[in-house]
């Protein structure tokens, strides 16, 4: 017969057993993901510094094309009324 004593050593050990086996396996986990972590977190920083250049280049884009507006205005203000009034009447007429 099994005394109290003995099935408690043999829940213990079934227990410890049961542990170890989940620890090794959380930390196999964690070796495979970490690489993965690392190389999603330096591809997020990749995107992220693409995507803050390209912004700066939108904004001297934009800056420039406005210059030069500015510019085709100030040399020629009949034509750009002119042009204005015509791209007005055109859009009026295509809203009918």
């Amino acid at each position: 017969m099994n005394t109290t004593a003995e099935n408690t050593d043999r829940l213990h050990g079934t227990v410890d057993r049961m542990s170890r086996g989940a620890h090794q396996a959380v930390d196999r986990l964690a070796e495979r993901a970490g690489p993965a972590i690392d190389q999603m977190r330096s591809a997020a920083d990749r995107a992220t510094d693409v995507v803050g250049t390209k912004i700066d280049e939108f904004s001297t884009m934009q800056d420039e094309w406005m210059e030069s507006m500015r510019e085709k205005v100030r040399s020629r203000p009949l034509a750009v009324i002119g042009i204005a009034v015509l791209a007005g009447l055109l859009l009026g007429r295509l809203m009918r």
